[in-house]
């Protein structure tokens, strides 16, 4: 019988550092924004001396001797993410927040989640709060799929790199080569950025407000350089973000069609229409419940809160704590179904949510017609009895860990002596596993996590990582399976 060996990690630590050089050039935009507005630079200036050194001389003593597959792709994403936010919480620690706080800070922007543990926003240094954004940006539509766009040396493996990334079920394959598809994406996602910055400034946010809020918006993470996130600034921008929240939970292969001509994918997606069609019906709804407001405002807030949460944004164009609870549990519910796939949005997805109805619909059709052949379809196709299973195992897997987290929290809180209610606890841990952001209670759109006691911390702060790498490479890791071969 052969003897079992130990996986080969050399190949995943090879590209981890290389993501950490990379990486480095990030500090390069705070920094200049700390210079400008006569700020300490130190907390960048480390770290990016500390990222290319390392990451260098983990390329060179480090060598990978064989190309990426499967199994080497859940470690290279896992470890990546973790690395990526420890070096990204340095310049937190560096500004005076504990290790924990700066770590669940840091988590919280590269996985677009925008739950924060800052208390007083508005006096942070603009090279921090600048960083905290950027880290959103980054995160938004994936290091490693950045990593694919620049590293010639991923070209090969990219596909499973990407596949086991990019927020959604699949990957589409907008071009010939995996790298020319993730700088496809990326050119979308710049460009889009880069209209918005614009669209903002001309309706009257500061330059650097407008950088800050798309570099949030496009990750759909949520962060603000205010403590009353979009509350604080006018309708008009509120209608404006309103429109890029929704274009950044779109699946991005599907605006690459549509900029380059092909109208009629948006006749064809079935995901797409959904996405709209629970838009519209959630927003309507939020307007009708919401009292004592104009009808304008009523559309703006129910829409606007509509789509941030859906979309896993979590910007708050008005205190929803003050809401009923009625409303509350209408915004937790939509907080289980995320952006589409291939977007920058969080949670189960539209795609997945749509097929778990669908197979439901099905599953209750054979009930009543026990012979009849009832294909699941997604617009014209028909999807696969192991893809529909695959994503009912997903979705099964997601709500578990929502119920054991949620259980963990409060028996933590609890014996912490903190006394959240059912609803605070619950909406904290589908806040943080769906990269949502905001939740109820003490951790409120207008209020923090900061609160919450260490080991609840990081308890959200592995739920922040696990959603954003949609659980299995995380459950992957965890079995004896994979580290024997």
């Amino acid at each position: 019988m052969r003897q079992a060996t130990v996986v080969d990690v050399r190949p995943a630590l090879n590209v981890v550092a290389s993501v950490i050089r990379w990486l480095s050039l990030a500090y390069l935009l705070p920094l200049g924004v700390a210079l400008f507005y006569r700020e300490n630079p130190w907390p960048y200036l480390i770290p990016f001396g500390l990222a290319a050194v390392l990451g260098l001389a983990g390329e060179r003593l480090i060598r990978a001797p064989k190309e990426l597959g499967v199994r080497e792709g859940f470690l290279v994403v896992a470890l990546a993410w973790l690395t990526i936010a420890a070096f990204g919480a340095i310049p937190y620690a560096l500004d005076h927040h504990n290790v924990v706080d700066a770590y669940f800070e840091s988590m919280s922007g590269f996985t677009t989640t925008g739950a924060t543990i800052l208390t007083d926003i508005e006096n942070e240094p603009k090279g921090l709060l600048m960083w905290r954004q950027f880290t959103q940006w980054l995160g938004g539509m994936g290091i490693i799929v950045l990593a694919i766009a620049i590293l010639p040396k991923l070209s090969v493996g990219g596909r499973q790199l990407m596949e086991t990334e990019a927020p959604g079920p699949n990957v589409e394959k907008l071009t010939p080569r995996i790298y020319q598809t993730a700088r496809a994406l990326w050119k979308v996602y710049v460009g889009v950025s880069l209209v918005e910055i614009g669209t903002l400034k001309l309706l009257g946010m500061s330059f650097f407000d407008s950088v800050a809020h798309t570099f949030s918006t496009m990750a759909t993470g949520g962060f603000s350089t205010h403590a009353l996130s979009l509350a604080d600034f006018s309708p008009a921008i509120q209608w404006a973000t309103l429109v890029f929240m929704l274009l950044a939970g779109t699946n991005f292969a599907l605006m690459y069609r549509v900029f380059c001509g092909r109208f009629v994918a948006l006749k064809h997606d079935s995901e797409f229409h959904f996405y709209l069609g629970l838009i519209v019906i959630s927003g309507l709804l939020i307007a009708l419940l919401l009292p004592g407001m104009p009808l304008e405002a009523r559309l703006r807030h129910g829409l606007f809160q509509a789509i941030s949460i859906i979309t896993t944004t979590g910007f708050a164009s008005v205190d929803f704590e003050q809401w009923s609870n009625v409303l509350k549990l209408v915004l937790l519910a939509l907080m289980f179904f995320g952006g589409c796939a291939g977007s920058t949005g969080g949670s189960i997805k539209i795609v997945r949510s749509l097929l778990v109805f669908k197979f439901i619909f099905r599953e209750w059709r054979k009930v009543i017609h026990p012979q009849a052949v009832l294909p699941v379809r997604l617009g014209r196709q028909t999807v696969s009895e192991n893809a529909i299973n695959g994503i009912m195992a997903f979705a099964v897997l997601y709500v578990t860990t929502f119920a054991v987290g949620s259980l963990l929290l409060l028996l933590d809180t609890t014996v912490q002596g903190l006394d959240l209610s059912v609803l605070e606890g619950v909406s904290m841990v589908a806040a943080t596993l769906g990269n949502v952001g905001p939740a109820f209670g003490v951790a409120g759109p207008m209020a923090s996590y900061a609160q919450l006691p260490d080991t609840a911390k990081l308890l959200l702060t592995f739920l922040m990582w696990a959603g954003r790498l949609e659980l299995f490479p995380v459950i992957v890791l965890m079995t004896r399976e994979y580290w024997r071969r």
